[in-house]
């Protein structure tokens, strides 16, 4: 079968992808003239063709991923698929009748979805449930992103956006009999005009939970509590304990607290939970540390919302507090340009000593007099240098960076910063 993928370097297209391509299909796909790693070159190890399949009756089927309105390449494709009538269907979709089982397990909240659904896939796979599985990012165990299987349990990242052909929150689409709510913050600006819209959409997904399903909320977030009432089955709170693994803070032992109340639910071993814990290595960019050199900690993550760089900020200092915390902040994410999350983006920031914000770029459908500034982060948030170039934000730490601090990337992807970050590693490499 031919599967055509437009919009095919995301988190969630280009694993599907990569997957089909495993299970004997012809994949081709499109995206923006210039892509990015890792998926880039994930695609091109599968020698997975871009943007080199014209659009005609070969193609069995189209899938649509979620950011083929941001690029003119893929929305005209789109428009000749439909003027074609070539089958098609959107990534979503796709995901929910082909991936998702009997024993649905999804994972959604705010932030920790992503380290949460990998131990869980990376848990599952060693005890023999042989789960369908996904999860945004690449495993640091080598598991694969995306896994199709024949049992019946599946593990599922489910996020609350509504992009592409989506007319509802991506995780109302996927069938669900276990969930684990890590919060219900209000982060997808772009997708709800309201807090009162982004409650409603977790509402709706509490409400699907069958009467023999259950409800693993974090206890700890208040967001949640509201929701609890609308849940007609059993529901069990989870709190970090304490769990031998090997990642940062806090904060991750609520995420494998998560995973490790789930899995007793359904009946795991606790020797196998405790073995998993100890050689699961975590996900990368969700605080990875990328090298240890000259007693500098240089460590990447993905956090953009205030919550997640929050949570991400205060795992380190209670690993490391007597290291000074300096971060790298790329503004990429656009649910995170609008001026009205400058308050909370000063308290996430508050424990970090220095605050560096590369160049500032904006989502063209932001009115100018909403957007988040430099202007705005200089005089709101305490130690934060505005920096727009590269090389001057390089010079910058290769003259201020000493033993005993930690540089934080916070970036959710473009190979500029992640080049930046690197040349900033090598030069204490040197010495």
């Amino acid at each position: 079968m031919h599967i055509h993928i437009v919009a095919i370097a995301g988190s969630m297209t280009a694993p599907l992808a990569i997957a089909l391509k495993k299970e004997g299909h012809q994949v081709t796909g499109s995206d923006q003239e210039k892509t990015y790693p890792p998926f880039s070159l994930e695609l091109k190890d599968f020698k997975i063709p871009i943007n080199t399949t014209p659009i005609n009756s070969k193609i069995d089927l189209a899938i649509i991923g979620s950011s083929y309105q941001s690029f003119h390449q893929t929305r005209e494709e789109y428009r000749q698929i439909k003027s074609q009538k070539i089958p098609h269907i959107s990534a979503t979709k796709y995901i929910s009748q082909k991936l998702i089982k009997k024993n649905s397990i999804l994972i959604a909240g705010t932030y920790g979805k992503t380290t949460i659904s990998a131990a869980l896939a990376f848990l599952l796979t060693k005890a023999n449930f042989d789960p369908s599985y996904m999860f945004g990012g690449k495993s640091l165990n080598h598991l694969d992103s995306l896994h199709f299987s024949k049992s019946d349990w599946s593990v599922v990242e489910a996020d609350e956006s509504i992009n592409g052909c989506d007319t509802k929150a991506k995780f109302l689409y996927y069938p669900v009999k276990y969930l684990i709510l890590t919060s219900a913050l209000w982060e997808h600006k772009d997708s709800y005009q309201s807090q009162s819209e982004n409650f409603s959409a977790f509402k709706k997904l509490v409400q699907n939970l069958p009467q023999d399903g259950c409800l693993i909320y974090n206890q700890n977030e208040a967001s949640i509590l509201p929701l609890l009432p609308f849940a007609k089955c059993q529901k069990i709170p989870y709190d970090k304990t304490e769990i031998a693994n090997n990642l940062i803070g806090k904060y991750n032992q609520n995420n494998l607290s998560a995973v490790e109340t789930l899995a007793k639910i359904i009946n795991i071993d606790p020797n196998d939970i405790s073995t998993s814990f100890k050689e699961f290595i975590g996900v990368e960019k969700r605080l990875e540390v990328k090298s240890k050199l000259n007693n500098i900690i240089f460590i990447d993550d993905f956090a953009q919302s205030s919550a997640r760089i929050k949570a991400s900020l205060q795992a380190i200092k209670d690993s490391y507090p007597l290291s000074k915390i300096k971060v790298l902040f790329e503004a990429h994410a656009s649910f995170g340009q609008y001026r009205s999350n400058l308050i909370e983006l000063s308290d996430a920031f508050k424990v970090a000593n220095e605050i560096v914000i590369s160049r500032l770029r904006y989502c063209l459908k932001i009115k100018s007099q909403d957007r988040l500034t430099a202007k705005d982060f200089l005089s709101t948030i305490s130690h934060s240098l505005y920096i727009p170039l590269s090389e001057d934000i390089i010079k910058h730490y290769k003259n201020t960076l000493e033993p005993g601090d930690i540089l934080v990337h916070f970036s959710s992807g473009g190979s500029e910063g992640i080049n930046v970050f690197n040349q900033i590693i090598r030069l204490f490499n040197k010495n």
